[in-house]
């Protein structure tokens, strides 16, 4: 594959390295990734248009597509319509705290001066939670329907309508959330993760993790991870939240949506999803179950959760799910 860098760069003499799994070649700070093509066309372009901002305003690591010698996104190898993404990888970072890192990551997003019409997930919450929980109504009956053979086919079909519940409650907290006055130019839609997991600490973003959303959607991802954590911190959470409330305080609507956000049972979603496609669903049975155990404990924390950061909801007026 070295040889299709050719069509990019004379005589490159890179050495081969892997970072999050996908190969690629290095010369001292410059990184380049051969990558099928999966996307749309205009998926790419956007993905070059944005990775190129951010490169412009400091996120160096951001993955870019970039053009052959020919000008164009595509190079074709084999019959196989190829991208290769560019990312500086210098090592001299000023050391910025994680949640201040997230915000301004977030702060710049919502300066990018186009509207992105790829990946957009802003105000489309409702209509993708009720997607989802459309596609998984059908997969439990079609799972009733049929003589359970696993026993996580049969857990499944024993614990769903407690999932559909929990994302009822979430669609309902979130409908009344919608409502709420008090946001500011903070909740504006900015560039966000499909499942954040500290990205902005990490060597490299990957463009095809971005999605247009409000940062709530990062904040209660990064959140939900600690409190699936059996022996979490809380100081870890409030650590978080004070670094990124230092660069951008967050508003009651924000607040809402991650609590909605959180309220919504995406982890156990993710195991049914894993498991129902899985060739070998019993994989997954152990992990599910495991979550299933430790779903009381999640949500105690979600009981307490605005008293346990310091937040008065009462006071707020911030609905609180008491189960």
């Amino acid at each position: 594959m070295l040889e299709l860098l050719s069509e990019y760069i004379d005589g490159f003499q890179g050495s081969e390295v892997t970072i999050d799994g996908m190969k690629g070649y290095r010369l001292d700070e410059d990184c380049f990734f051969i990558i099928p093509k999966s996307a749309s066309d205009k998926r790419y372009f956007e993905q070059k248009a944005v990775g190129e901002y951010f490169f412009q305003n400091g996120f160096t690591r951001f993955a870019i597509p970039i053009v052959n010698k020919q000008g164009d996104l595509f190079t074709e190898f084999g019959s196989q319509p190829y991208v290769v993404m560019y990312a500086n990888l210098s090592e001299e970072r000023e050391y910025t705290g994680h949640g201040a890192n997230l915000a301004s990551f977030h702060q710049m997003g919502r300066n990018y001066p186009y509207q992105p019409s790829e990946a957009v997930a802003y105000g489309q919450w409702k209509q993708l939670w009720i997607s989802k929980l459309t596609l998984f109504d059908s997969m439990f009956q079609q799972q009733y329907n049929e003589r359970p053979v696993s026993r996580f086919q049969r857990l499944f079909i024993d614990t769903y309508p407690y999932v559909s519940g929990c994302t009822e409650n979430a669609l309902q907290y979130l409908q009344e959330a919608e409502s709420e006055q008090r946001f500011d130019e903070g909740d504006g839609g900015s560039f966000t993760f499909q499942r954040y997991s500290g990205q902005v600490q990490k060597q490299m973003i990957w463009p095809d993790e971005i999605v247009y959303d409000h940062a709530a959607r990062d904040i209660a991802e990064y959140i939900r991870g600690l409190l699936l954590q059996p022996d979490s911190a809380l100081s870890e959470i409030e650590q978080f939240l004070s670094e990124y409330q230092s660069i951008k305080p967050l508003s009651i609507f924000s607040w809402r949506l991650v609590y909605a956000r959180l309220l919504l049972p995406i982890h156990l979603f993710d195991y049914l999803e894993t498991g129902i496609s899985s060739r070998d669903p019993e994989f997954t049975f152990k992990g599910y179950v495991e979550l299933l155990e430790n779903q009381p404990e999640y949500e105690q924390k979600m009981r307490t959760f605005f008293a346990d950061l310091g937040l008065d909801a009462e006071a707020l007026h911030i609905p609180v799910l008491d189960w």
